[in-house]
């Protein structure tokens, strides 16, 4: 059942809560058994928080298919770059001229999933950010994969220029959902005290609550609700003006912002997530670099048949963002619950378990099969390619939440750094498969070098699960003393 921030606020009256023991905990339940919603909505018409629900999902399902960089006004910059990049990619005629293209169509969407889970944050509360994530990676995986599944018959039909122009058509439909439904989601909160905490919102649009020692040090005074004064409530189409009021002190604030990035990486948490992120990410593209010829040379499957392989993968994208989203949302308020309503971002990685089994699994039976076509059937490929990416969509959903909340500093920085960096990361984990499969002269050897270090670093979740909380303790605990 959830609440009012009327409804809240008086209970407060009634009942007197506890501060939060260790930085990064929130009260997630009060002690009737109520769901907080956190971050509290203000009163101002133009919170994001306020907006109706077919705002929100406007924003929600534009932003699979957009696949473009920031908030409104760097969406739309980008979306022309992307255009036109891929445009280019289509029409080169040498090599050069293809690179080039490919370059920009990197700059267009490389950060995309950087800034991204950003405008989830904006629109959502703590409690239903699972769920969320879960429809955005899902949705996102899902459509690439009737992209993939698609564009393998044109391809072998109409030649490889018609991968660009199909991808042409979905970025110009997705640059006008974008222009018609994805307002501006950007939103400057102040430090609000609540109920014996504070509730701040950063630059980066990620919600922490603060004890109030926390509160303290870190911004010296707060506000409460009946403090602020707000706008007046701005129309439909003002919220779709593609130029928007540039923030205060903007040189300040981007510096800021690249050296809170930085720090983010002091956490072990941190360092973990991106690892974590990273060695999935590398292994699905490691897996993909090569079940296109596995399934031709050994299995006698037709370059336009390869695109059916992800088949799979519409199914277990379903499941994937219901255990992630709508499970995982519900262990978290379960584990709330047992701590008397406290949320512990670590809960988060609980949700990891199951879909790592099955992800190194998958990679066994991949591995196992690549090795042995003759022996085995494709199916090996199939279910070890369409298992590992459950594992790799359950693995963006809650290191994506659990990024956001695991470093209290500075979350919206630490959410940025684990979502971008993994795709440079990664990078090592894919590029070097290829090699060690000529050195080797076999599959069965440079996956299994993937599954040693895939298990390895997600054993190290462990030791963060249990110590985490002591570190952002600790952190805190210095921070005061040194104020």
């Amino acid at each position: 059942m959830e609440k009012t921030l009327a409804q809240y606020n008086d209970d407060v009256a009634k009942d007197e809560l506890s501060t939060v023991a260790v930085t990064g905990n929130v009260e997630l339940v009060d002690r009737q058994g109520h769901i907080r919603r956190i971050p509290v909505p203000s009163s101002d018409p133009n919170d994001p928080l306020n907006f109706s629900k077919w705002r929100k999902a406007g924003a929600l399902f534009t932003l699979p298919l957009s696949m473009v960089f920031g908030r409104r006004p760097v969406m739309l910059g980008c979306c022309c770059l992307l255009l036109g990049s891929t445009v280019g990619a289509a029409m080169s005629n040498n090599i050069n001229a293809h690179m080039a293209a490919r370059i920009c169509q990197g700059l267009a969407t490389g950060a995309t999933e950087s800034v991204l889970p950003l405008i989830i944050s904006d629109i959502s509360f703590i409690d239903e950010r699972g769920l969320l994530f879960g429809i955005y990676w899902g949705t996102q995986n899902l459509i690439g994969t009737v992209f993939t599944i698609t564009v393998s018959y044109l391809v072998a039909d109409r030649g490889w220029r018609w991968f660009y122009w199909l991808l042409t058509i979905l970025c110009a439909f997705g640059t006008l959902l974008i222009i018609l439904f994805l307002p501006e989601t950007r939103y400057n909160r102040s430090p609000l005290a609540l109920a014996g905490q504070v509730i701040h919102t950063d630059e980066f649009g990620v919600t922490t609550v603060l004890s109030d020692d926390e509160a303290r040090v870190r911004f010296g005074t707060t506000m409460t609700v009946e403090q602020t004064e707000y706008a007046p409530q701005r129309s439909y189409l003002q919220s779709l003006n593609p130029v928007n009021p540039v923030a205060p002190h903007p040189i300040r604030l981007m510096l800021s912002a690249l050296a809170k990035m930085a720090a983010s990486l002091s956490s072990p948490a941190v360092v973990w997530a991106i690892l974590a992120t990273s060695i999935t990410l590398g292994t699905t593209i490691a897996l993909s670099l090569t079940y296109g010829s596995i399934l031709t040379e050994g299995f006698g499957w037709s370059q336009a048949e390869v695109g059916l392989v992800n088949c799979g993968i519409i199914p277990i994208s379903f499941a994937a963002m219901f255990f992630a989203g709508y499970l995982g949302d519900k262990l978290n308020l379960f584990l709330a619950k047992r701590r008397g309503g406290e949320h512990k971002p670590e809960h988060s990685l609980i949700t990891l378990i199951f879909p790592t089994i099955v992800s190194a699994l998958a990679i066994v039976v991949y591995a196992v099969t690549a090795n042995n076509p003759a022996r085995y059937s494709s199916w090996g490929i199939i279910m070890g390619w369409t298992l590992f990416q459950f594992g790799f969509i359950v693995c963006l959903i809650t290191t994506t939440h659990f990024a956001a909340e695991a470093y209290p500093h500075n979350p919206g920085p630490a959410l940025v750094t684990v979502v971008g960096l993994k795709n440079i990361v990664s990078f090592g984990a894919s590029f070097g498969l290829v090699p060690m499969v000529h050195r080797f002269g076999n599959y069965l050897t440079p996956y299994m070098i993937l599954f040693g270090i895939f298990c390895g670093i997600y054993l190290l979740g462990i030791p963060v699960y249990f110590l985490n909380p002591k570190v952002c303790d600790l952190d805190l605990q210095r921070d005061v003393a040194g104020s």
